[in-house]
């Protein structure tokens, strides 16, 4: 592979445990059916090939290197150490709160809980009568980290990018795409219609077209469909019906 290749890939992250005698944990996957077995099920998560683009900073250093050396279906597996994943813990992240404090920011402070604080993200790891401590760090900072991943597709065609481009930045959907000369015309899910995150999403969609596609004007259809309305029924149907009805309330009286 080479850096800027947008791929589809599946991959299991493991936090490889500091005893040798203890077995690593499944700390995020692409597989529905293994999350759940592991008990990480995610509701809102998305399973499946998940595609990005190599080198654009959204994953690790080290998994970036291990994608640059693998090709179209080889299985993979490379260990990260904190220095080419997510960095080491940082002891100055870890601050402490008065129980009041947090009692103003309506936090009930148990050890374990993850909670937001001045918007950012830490766990409670200490819970004493008067004092809680949080840990700001990423959770898998100081870890290392095992990669087993598999890329499973390199879109080349331009409807295939159009899809995983579309599925990248915003959700995997089925697109109709019709392309002439510089011109691209996607015709819209209906998602888009009423979810707002699309609207930041679009920016991103557009840069990224530019980027794989010859093109210089991108269209984006909304379709409106009038639904086919019930046939209407005929005077001597509607007759019948309020006939039936009045036998109805007569029964009942």
């Amino acid at each position: 592979m080479e850096e800027g290749d947008l791929v589809y890939v599946d991959y299991d992250i493991w936090i490889m445990p500091d005893n040798e005698d203890e077995e690593p944990i499944l700390f995020d996957t692409t597989d529905e059916e293994k999350a759940k077995d592991e008990e990480i099920f995610n509701e809102d998560a998305s399973y499946g090939h998940t595609p990005f683009v190599i080198g654009e900073g959204e994953i690790v250093e080290g998994f970036y290197e291990a994608l640059l050396e693998s090709e179209v279906d080889e299985e993979s597996s490379v260990e990260v150490p904190p220095e080419k994943g997510i960095g080491n813990r940082d002891p100055g992240k870890i601050e402490l709160f008065s129980r009041r404090e947090l009692d103003r920011k309506g936090i009930d402070p148990v050890v374990g809980k993850e909670v937001e604080i001045d918007n950012r993200r830490g766990t409670i790891i200490q819970a004493t009568a008067g004092r809680i401590r949080v840990d700001f760090n990423h959770p898998l900072a100081g870890k290392t980290l095992r990669y087993d991943f598999t890329i499973t597709e390199k879109p080349e065609d331009e409807e295939e990018l159009v899809n995983a481009i579309f599925e990248k930045n915003f959700r995997k959907s089925e697109l109709e795409v019709s392309k002439e000369d510089d011109t691209i015309d996607i015709v819209l899910p209906e998602e888009c219609k009423y979810d707002q995150s699309w609207i930041v999403s679009k920016y991103r969609v557009v840069g990224d077209l530019r980027k794989f596609l010859d093109i210089k004007t991108i269209n984006f259809i909304e379709q409106y469909v009038e639904e086919e309305e019930d046939e209407e029924l005929d005077e001597e149907e509607i007759l019948e019906e309020l006939e039936e009805a009045e036998e109805e309330v007569e029964d009942e009286e």
